[in-house]
């Protein structure tokens, strides 16, 4: 896969000029972005098998690594929809060139669908939690990951299955993805609708005091969705054949992925430094917010109601059944707030 300006792409540039495209060739910028980016993907891939590893470290486990994990992957997928979509790399194989596979399923599907409903759904769980006063565990769990994963596979087999030209195809003679406007359209509204549910469930939340960093991790999702829905919204319907111009797939391709770096570190990042730095240390610390007056007055719900239960209800027994909290139980006191339900 070159990324000189060898012949055959210099013929790549004149086809292309004669259906009046400006194409900007494929070179070493473009090689630059899928090093940088590439390389802080791998990187952060340790950090994550790090955090699987040690999910049921209770700062960590609150997180919902798995969940987080699969968000990490999602993001994955769609850097590498956005490569090979983005007219940052050649095409050179038959896989490549199968814009539905590159473009619906790892940039759409897999990358900006999953991800953007990951942290909208991280978003959900804090709004479940914070503002129902119901622990976000068991059922439903289960029913808004399940409708996440299956919205995703019906847009992706509707979109598999429909005619190309409704869709996307391979034009080998500027060797990229011809997409279907309505269909980036459709698209773009997807993300969008998401983006409206993280805004309204942020607005519902702006007065609840939370014990930790929970509101900037609601800003921040939203804002990595708003940012990139905007971004891939101007690229995709106001630029004409965006792919051609290295300032904009460039751009288009590290805003992407910053943002969801960012995001993913604001959620994971105190937890994880602390997890490796100061473990112990931390834990105490933690349980000790949570179990401060000013914690459990924001956390007080009807303890008679099993589906209200909160965390100040797991850590409450730790005082009353020793004076010294230097002689509880390691083992039991981690289980207790693993089993939260502020798992989200």
């Amino acid at each position: 896969m070159s990324f000189a300006f060898t012949p055959e792409e210099q013929l790549r540039v004149a086809l292309a000029s004669r259906f009046g495209i400006k194409l900007d060739p494929i070179g070493y910028v473009d090689l630059s972005t899928v090093v940088v980016v590439g390389t802080v993907y791998a990187l952060q891939l340790i950090a994550v098998i790090y955090q699987l590893y040690n999910h049921n470290y209770p700062p960590l486990g609150v997180k919902n690594v798995p969940l987080m994990a699969s968000l990490y992957f999602g993001a994955v997928a769609w850097f590498l929809g956005d490569i090979f979509t983005s007219g940052i790399v050649h095409l050179s194989s038959p896989v490549l060139r199968s814009c539905k596979f590159t473009l619906i399923w790892l940039r759409a599907c897999l990358g900006a669908y999953y991800v953007a409903a990951m942290f909208s759904l991280r978003c959900y769980s804090l709004y479940y939690v914070f503002y129902k006063g119901k622990a976000f565990k068991g059922t439903v769990v289960y029913l808004s990951t399940g409708l996440v994963v299956l919205s995703i596979a019906l847009f992706g087999i509707i979109s598999t299955v429909v005619p190309t030209h409704l869709t996307t195809h391979y034009l080998p003679v500027i060797d990229m993805c011809d997409t279907n406007r309505n269909y980036i359209i459709a698209v773009v509204v997807v993300v969008w609708s998401i983006a409206s549910f993280t805004a309204v469930m942020s607005w519902r939340m702006r007065h609840i005091s939370f014990c930790f960093n929970e509101r900037i991790e609601i800003f921040t999702s939203f804002v990595v969705i708003i940012i990139g829905g905007v971004l891939n919204t101007v690229c995709l319907l106001g630029v004409d054949v965006y792919p051609a111009s290295l300032a904009w797939r460039t751009a288009l391709v590290y805003v992407n992925h910053a943002g969801i770096c960012v995001g993913y570190w604001v959620i994971m990042g105190e937890a994880t430094f602390n997890c490796i730095f100061d473990r112990e240390g931390y834990l105490q610390y933690w349980i000790d917010t949570l179990k401060e007056d000013e914690m459990e007055r924001q956390y007080a719900y009807d303890a008679s109601n099993e589906a209200t239960l909160n965390l100040v209800e797991y850590t409450e027994p730790m005082s009353t059944m020793v004076n010294d909290r230097h002689t509880l139980d390691r083992k039991w006191l981690e289980t207790a707030i693993k089993d939260s339900p502020v798992t989200p």
